[in-house]
Order: structure tokens, then sequence, then C-alpha cells
């Protein structure tokens, strides 16, 4: 009898690892809002971090997480880190390429993990089309991982709509022009921004 559940657990942990290996070493999450504003005035609230407790998904549910920008707040290089002890941990992202006013590129890190995030701009009508995008890779033998990157989707996904919605309603409370920055986390700025 001990001999056949052995087998049955062995037989399983066997399929769970060959079952992950199947499963894709890359995800993308993207999803996408129509918003009615110039594309100049997106592109700036977007690269701007200052205006992030504006439209953020994450700031909204959790304005206590230690939200504090590093150096220059806009452009290549501005860094924009979380302390979250009962939460997500600690996080930094980062804007690492732009192409104005089409694309911001940015680097997120949690705890040990890394990925890709993205904003890309598409005239649309007479507004944008916004899709925020995130590209997580696992290794090879990342099988927890590859596991858990069936879950983000759903996860993400759900926080980037949320997102998009904010931002529209941010941008349409100052139709046209970039609203000034909020004041929340502003005076934390390091030196040099």
């Amino acid at each position: 009898m001990l001999r056949r559940l052995f087998a049955i657990l062995l037989a399983i942990v066997i399929i769970i690892i060959l079952v992950g290996f199947m499963l894709p070493r890359a995800i993308t999450i993207e999803r996408q809002q129509l918003i009615d504003q110039p594309r100049e005035v997106v592109f700036e609230v977007l690269q701007d971090f200052r205006h992030f407790s504006a439209w953020s998904p994450w700031y909204a549910a959790n304005p206590d997480a230690g939200y504090r920008i590093e150096g220059r707040p806009s452009g290549v290089g501005a860094i924009l880190t979380w302390s979250d002890e009962g939460g997500s941990g600690q996080g930094r992202l980062s804007i690492v390429a732009m192409d104005p006013p089409d694309r911001i590129d940015m680097r997120m890190e949690l705890g040990e993990s890394e990925a890709d995030s993205y904003f890309l701009l598409e005239p649309e009508g007479l507004g944008q089309r916004v899709t925020w995008g995130l590209r997580v890779e696992f290794g090879t033998f990342d099988l927890i991982g590859r596991y858990i990157g069936l879950l983000l989707p759903a996860m993400i996904g759900r926080s980037y709509s949320e997102g998009l919605e904010r931002l529209d309603d941010y941008l349409g409370r100052t139709p046209g022009q970039v609203p000034d920055p909020p004041v929340s986390f502003i005076d934390e700025t390091l030196p040099g921004a």
C-alpha cells in the first residue's frame, strides 16, 4: 500500500515537472485604453514619475508603501522605488529608453524578479490608443515562475486596465494640457531631481 502511494506521488511530481517544462518561458501582458488627449500630453505624464500617484492603481491601493523618486523625476534614468513591508516588498521601476512621443520602456525589479514594462502610444481618431504592457521571462529551470506566469494575466491585467482608466480620468481634468503634478511624494524626491 505504501509503495503504491509513493508511486502515485512520484508520477504526479514527474507530470508536474514535465508540464512545467512545456509552459512558455516568456509571457506578455497588455491592456489598452483610448484616451482623448494629445499624444504629447499623455507621453509627458507617463514619463514623469511625479504624476504616478494620480493614476497608478498600486498607489491608489496602497499610498503608504514608501514610494520615492530617486534622482531626476522624468526621462531616461528616472527611478521610482517603494518599500511595502506588509505587501509587495521592495521594488524599483526605472525608465531605460524612450522614443518620444510613441514609446517608453521601463525595467521593473520586485525583490529578485525582473520584468520589462512599456507604454505605447498610437494615434486613433482624435485621441491616442495607449497600451500598457509587461514582458516577463522565466529561466530554463524556473518551473515555479512558469506556473505563476499562468496567473499573471488575470492579476496584472486587471491592475493595468484600472491604471489606464485612472490615467484617462486624470488627463480629462485638464483637457489638452499636462496637469500640475500632485504634491504626494514630490517632497521625498532625492537631491538631483
